[in-house]
Order: structure tokens, then C-alpha cells, then sequence
């Protein structure tokens, strides 16, 4: 099965946002892609930010059973592995060389090399995880996309 790994810096509001609107939204196209998150700085066993489990809860979607994930090497077995930010995907890449060609900026991946870093809304309040949660969203329509193309090949 197809595998993807979004990452950020703790794995409490980006990347675990990211891993649940992108679930929905595999879900609601009858796919079966393996969607996991993590965090390059993340504690293990925290939960989602309040702000990131009230945004997607008004998404219909229910982040509270999150956990945050260190990055380990084991979770980067993924076919594709997506990061909020560029230093983020260096930081993977200068560690873990031989990833090259499966780790990109989300951004980047879905916009063909034209990227923008998805910024850290913690502690900025509620109104930046809405914004947050608005560009991967529609980062993660068109990455379902990409993804159904590269699978009709």
C-alpha cells in the first residue's frame, strides 16, 4: 500500500492536521493510501494543540486520540514523505540522504517545485490554525490528485 508521512517540528498542529484532513479526504474517494504524521522535535505522547483539535473538530473531524511521533528512521519508509517546511525537508535530507526523491515540501510536491512554507501556527490563536488548516487543505486536494494520476500510469 501506498505511504505517506507528513512532518513538522512537534507533530501537534501541521503534520497532525495534515495526516487527518488528508485520511478524510482519501476516505471520501474510496482510496487506500497508509497516512501517518510525525515531528522532527516532537515529544512523544503529546496530544494535538486545543486550537489544532477545535479547528478540525469543526471540519467534522476528531484530532483528540492524536499522539505526537518523534521522527524515527522506521517512519520513513514511506513512499512519499511531506514536510511544512523547507528546512524541515533539508533537515531530512542532510540525515537521511538516501530519501532523495521521496521527501519534498508539501507545497513543492503539489505545485511542481513552486513552494511556500506552511507556517507554525502555535501559540498564534485559533484564527491561524483556521488559515493553517485552509492551505492544507487545499494542498491535500491537489495532492490526492497527483497521487491519481501517478497511480492511472
Amino acid at each position: 500500500m501506498f505511504k505517506v508521512l507528513f512532518v513538522c517540528t512537534g507533530n501537534t498542529c501541521r503534520s497532525s492536521m495534515a495526516a487527518a484532513i488528508f485520511k478524510k479526504i482519501v476516505e471520501e474517494k474510496g482510496k487506500e493510501i497508509e497516512i501517518d504524521s510525525c515531528g522532527i522535535a516532537a515529544v512523544d505522547g503529546m496530544p494535538a494543540s486545543f486550537e489544532a483539535i477545535e479547528v478540525m473538530k469543526e471540519k467534522g473531524i476528531d484530532l483528540s486520540a492524536h499522539r505526537a511521533k518523534k521522527l524515527r528512521e522506521n517512519l520513513l519508509n514511506a513512499d512519499l514523505i511531506l514536510t511544512m517546511t523547507k528546512s524541515q525537508r533539508d533537515y531530512i535530507l542532510n540525515n537521511f540522504p538516501e530519501l532523495k526523491g521521496r521527501v519534498f515540501v508539501l507545497t513543492e510536491f503539489v505545485n511542481e517545485g513552486d513552494f511556500e512554507d506552511i507556517e507554525d501556527p502555535y501559540g498564534m490563536g485559533i484564527e491561524s490554525y483556521k488559515k493553517v488548516a485552509e492551505e492544507l487543505w487545499e494542498n491535500l486536494e491537489k495532492l490526492i490528485e497527483k497521487i491519481e494520476q501517478k497511480s492511472e500510469k
